[in-house]
């Protein structure tokens, strides 16, 4: 059978209502993905702002307090100041009481008596006790301003540490801020999926966060699920406690919804060295202890892919506060299960 073909008028005709319907279509199209990446960058900007004030709350608290340090810094340069005042006139005042007295054995010598002779070694022996007291009070004066040097170089070396600090922090937020300038719309999605998966874990964890076990830390570019010490090992072991199991099986059923995302299990530990039959040092506690949540992990859970998990021991050497107390190095002594999404791939 032959096929008819449009010629003249009709031909023209089919042809106009042929591309009046494709320029519909693609104007459809066209609003659609406005609206999409009109709702996509309000999403972004609200994000941004909420990081720019975080950041100006946390730069105004981070100034007053190097503002107190300078404050502290100023007022031990004062005390330090008045001790050498203070040292200063009593070296004067000795000074002139040791002439006094010589005044007076000159003159006791010049009589001759044997009275005076007695008046004279009495003199003697007050002006050796005299200088004796001054020799000590300039002692005292010297140590007492060489402590005080002492604590303020440690003071100030102390605030400069912090300062640093907050400068530091000041530097992350302000690159975090520009990385949340910089995403995509893909790596937005990947962080908005790392959001509902954080908010189920909060749900599923209330009570183990409620009672200070776990702790969850939210970054724009990953999460990490940080488990206390005491529910987790005993001191000096590597074996999982029966309190931290249920809550490893909260996180393994939520880790599943989310077959994508890099795991990495770290293991931490305080200062306080350990040398034992079963662990050399810190460096081989931290990673047992690791190696000891991910296996349960891995095997609460077989389909799971092993290929996304990963384990390491930090030992000492990242501490989330100084290990200057003890409830500071028990914060320290802990295992991170780390989730980072796919963004720097996208």
């Amino acid at each position: 059978m032959k096929r008819k073909t449009l010629t003249g008028a009709g031909a023209l005709l089919f042809t106009s209502i042929l591309m009046a319907g494709t320029a519909h279509a693609q104007l459809f199209k066209w609003t659609s993905d406005y609206k999409n990446l009109y709702n996509e960058k309000i999403a972004v900007e609200l994000e941004l702002k909420s990081v720019q004030r975080q950041f100006a709350n946390e730069k105004a608290n981070m100034e007053t307090a190097i503002k107190d340090l300078e404050r502290r810094i100023e007022k031990l340069n004062g005390e330090i100041e008045a001790c050498n005042k203070q040292r200063e006139k009593d070296n004067s005042l000795c000074e002139s009481r040791v002439k006094e007295l010589q005044a007076t054995i000159d003159a006791l010598q010049r009589k001759g008596s044997d009275r005076e002779k007695d008046l004279v070694e009495e003199s003697k022996k007050m002006q050796a006790r005299y200088e004796s007291e001054l020799a000590k009070l300039r002692q005292e004066l010297q140590e007492e301003r060489e402590r005080r040097i002492k604590e303020l170089d440690e003071l100030r070396k102390s605030y400069e540490a912090r300062i640093a600090d907050m400068r530091a922090s000041i530097a992350n937020l302000s690159d975090e801020m520009a990385g949340l300038k910089k995403l995509t719309k893909a790596q937005q999605d990947e962080l908005d999926r790392m959001k509902m998966q954080a908010d189920e874990l909060e749900k599923q964890l209330a009570d183990e966060i409620r009672k200070g076990e776990i702790r969850l830390k939210r970054f724009h570019d990953k999460l990490i699920i940080n488990i206390d010490d005491r529910i987790s090992f005993d001191s000096g072991s590597a074996e999982l406690k029966k309190d931290i199991l249920p809550a490893l099986q909260k996180i393994t059923k939520i880790l599943g919804d989310f077959p994508e995302y890099n795991i990495v299990v770290e293991g931490h530990t305080d200062n306080v060295p350990i040398k034992t039959r079963q662990f050399r040092d810190n460096w081989q506690l931290s990673v047992e202890r690791a190696l000891a949540v991910l296996n349960f992990v891995l095997n609460q859970d077989r389909k799971l892919n092993q290929a996304r998990f990963s384990a390491a021991g930090y030992g000492e050497y990242n501490p989330i506060v100084s290990n200057d107390t003890a409830a500071n190095r028990a914060l320290n002594r802990r295992v991170d299960i780390v989730v980072i999404p796919r963004v720097g791939k996208k």
